[in-house]
């Protein structure tokens, strides 16, 4: 049994978008996890976990993304080893920018290649969508998609499972600001409504469906027209202080959109990386939670390529 480990890095990704919930994910450069992982004789352990709030992260591989989504690798490859796993988290858990969805497609990936990359792109996402399904209580794959598959994404369908992947533009530019409070995937999702209104539902298929036609013709304008979200953001903004003044600041300093990024905390400003600088947007949204008394992260970036091998 070799004891080669084998490094993965599982990037940062937003979801929701807009109006695409549960549907619409992008991959980001940075930040990231990384995940470890070689050989063993059999099971799946998980020897080590560090990094921001590691703390709280069981090393119970039943109870942990990242030995769940590596079990299922295992399982489905009939696997006739275990594997060792070590977790450095540069994600913090709880932020919208798919932690657990990171950890997941991480375990996931470094299981495949210790297989011998025997899945489909389209199997190794729904492995990782398993572990989002035990630890987040819903089966959603808006996260671990982009993780996986890189770039921005689109699930058509959870039955079948249909997923497919679109180049963002060039130029489309990303901030990443991170407010000190924590919000639960479960609490998010527990918070929203069960129905819509015919008129909600008109409004979110025709902003999804610009969203689309902006990425895919690299219209930044149009990009910016369709962040727009009648059923998740507003039941959730309650979770996150100060949510709308952050997004109107980084508005006002060249941002093209801002909103929520998946369940929050996290709040994604888009802007033209040819005629803007996002530093500025960053220090505007921090300064803000400054004068509220409230610390915030951020992080600028650009859409990623998913999990690589490093």
């Amino acid at each position: 049994m070799t004891d080669e480990w084998i490094r993965i890095a599982a990037p940062a990704t937003t979801s929701n978008i807009g109006a695409g919930f549960d549907v619409f994910g992008l991959a980001l450069h940075e930040p990231y996890d990384i995940i470890e992982g070689r050989k063993i004789d059999s099971g799946v352990v998980i020897s080590e976990i560090s990094g921001p709030g590691s703390e709280s992260i069981p090393t119970d591989p039943e109870k942990n993304s990242v030995g769940i989504a590596a079990a299922e690798v295992l399982r489905r490859c009939e696997a006739d080893f275990g594997i060792e796993l070590r977790i450095k988290k540069g994600i913090r858990p709880c932020s919208g920018i798919g932690s657990s969805g990171a950890s997941a497609a991480g375990g996931a990936y470094v299981a495949h290649i210790l297989c011998g990359e025997m899945l489909s792109p389209k199997e190794l996402v729904l492995c990782a969508a398993h572990a989002e399904d035990v630890t987040s209580g819903g089966f959603h794959a808006d996260n671990v998609a982009p993780c996986i598959l890189g770039g921005f994404t689109i699930i058509r369908s959870y039955e079948p499972f249909d997923v497919m992947t679109i180049k963002p533009p060039e130029d489309l530019g990303i901030v990443i600001a991170m407010p000190d409070v924590l919000v639960a995937t479960k609490e998010a999702r527990a918070i929203l409504p069960h129905e819509v209104s015919v008129k909600d539902m008109v409004f979110q298929i025709g902003n999804a469906a610009s969203m689309v036609y902006g990425m895919m013709s690299g219209d930044m304008k149009v990009i910016a027209r369709s962040v727009n979200d009648a059923f998740s953001e507003p039941h959730r903004a309650q979770l996150v202080p100060y949510l709308k003044e952050a997004e109107s600041v980084a508005k006002s300093n060249g941002a093209i959109a801002s909103f929520l990024g998946g369940s929050g905390p996290c709040i994604i400003s888009f802007f033209n990386k040819s005629s803007h600088e996002g530093e500025h947007i960053a220090e505007s949204i921090r300064a803000m939670y400054d004068e509220h008394e409230m610390k915030c992260d951020t992080w600028i970036t650009e859409p990623g390529s998913g999990c690589r091998r490093i």
